[in-house]
């Protein structure tokens, strides 16, 4: 038998609070007369409290140090030790959603992500996660990566209405629409006139008759653009104008290389010979080699002399030309050809299909260029003799 305690009368009471204030006060009296050092400073409070964890105004931005306090608390929060998986992604889960409610969503798939390496083997929570995840990547634009959380999702729970609106709405961002509207129709199956589903729907069969129809305008444009660019080789090849044209095989078909006549020169590019009825019509420079001058004919019908280009371009002297030596009388005009180094000269008065059909003359880059000297000058000599010596 265990001895029952006796009570204590009033006299032992008293006794015994007068010796528990005599052992404090002596305890009080035998520490150091010092100040109070272990609380907020003065100068800094304002700092410090800043960092307490129930008077933050705001959470830490990413990469930036924790406060030892805040540190503490999230240590214990995720100790594994004191909680379970199911503990742990449900709490990873609360911070996400409070994340994600601030639009911090990079933050939220971070939270989410941690919590589905908690594999608790919650179905319920680990859909939810995947598909909070994947509500954030949708807000990112990160369209392909929501789609796959939400057919994670939708794995996890099969009859998951919200996982099959969101994975919808990927496919219509991502323009699969064929695979949107399958999971359209089957979660409308499971929810009957889902309005969400339906709208979504309705959506996704009008931007699949909108991608068919733009197909359809893009082949009959490709097809013109075919024919058009055949136009154009055959009326080259018939005047015989050499531009080093070339087949490509492109996967199973040969379509024209048109890369020799689209302009290199900056004053010439974007404007690649054409046809205009039945004529071509090129951009031509001119090049003033003394001076390093050119002018640029950006449509130079091929009937057209050169005379007649000459008489608008110098009906003025230009800036260039101090000395005012050229005019359309004055200046002879030379081709040069690439492989020989040769020069040739032009008759002004011939036209610009006359010597492009020319053996001798090879479209370079595109653009037809001749070079213009001043009759019998000195500097008309010095840059012959560069051709002969």
């Amino acid at each position: 038998m265990t001895e029952q305690k006796k009570d204590m009368s009033e006299e032992e009471k008293h006794q015994l609070a007068l010796k528990l204030d005599q052992d404090l006060e002596e305890f009080i009296n035998s520490r150091k007369n010092t100040p109070y050092s272990e609380g907020w400073k003065e100068e800094t409070w304002e700092q410090e409290m800043e960092q307490h964890p129930f008077f933050m105004k705001k959470l830490p931005e990413e990469g930036e140090p924790l406060p030892p306090l805040l540190e503490a608390f999230q240590q214990l929060k995720y100790d594994p030790d004191e909680n379970t998986t199911e503990d742990l992604a449900l709490a990873y889960k609360n911070d996400g959603n409070f994340n994600f409610k601030l639009k911090k969503y990079r933050f939220a798939i971070a939270n989410y992500t941690e919590g589905l390496k908690q594999k608790c083997g919650n179905v319920e929570l680990e859909a939810n996660l995947y598909l909070n995840r994947a509500a954030c990547q949708f807000h990112l634009g990160n369209y392909r990566s929501s789609l796959n959380d939400s057919l994670q999702a939708a794995k996890l729970k099969p009859d998951y209405t919200k996982a099959i609106v969101r994975a919808a709405q990927c496919c219509l961002q991502l323009k699969r629409y064929a695979e949107g509207l399958k999971w359209c129709d089957y979660g409308i199956r499971l929810k009957n006139s889902d309005p969400a589903l339906v709208k979504l729907r309705t959506e996704l069969v009008q931007g699949q008759k909108l991608e068919e129809r733009n197909k359809r305008k893009a082949e009959i444009a490709e097809k013109k653009e075919q024919a058009s660019i055949n136009e154009l080789v055959n009326a080259l090849r018939i005047r015989s104008i050499a531009t080093g044209i070339k087949g490509k095989r492109d996967g199973g078909k040969t379509t024209l290389d048109l890369s020799s006549i689209e302009p290199c020169h900056p004053a010439a590019i974007g404007k690649r010979v054409h046809l205009v009825g039945d004529a071509l019509v090129w951009p031509v420079l001119f090049l003033y080699p003394e001076y390093g001058e050119t002018d640029f004919v950006q449509e130079f019908h091929e009937d057209s002399c050169f005379m007649d280009h000459l008489q608008m371009m110098f009906e003025e002297s230009p800036l260039w030309d101090l000395e005012k030596k050229y005019n359309p009388t004055s200046i002879r005009m030379y081709y040069e050809h690439r492989e020989s180094g040769k020069l040739y000269v032009v008759d002004p008065n011939c036209s610009l299909k006359e010597v492009l059909s020319q053996k001798t003359y090879i479209v370079q880059g595109g653009t037809p260029g001749f070079i213009c000297l001043v009759e019998a000058s000195p500097f008309q000599k010095d840059f012959l003799n560069r051709y002969t010596n």
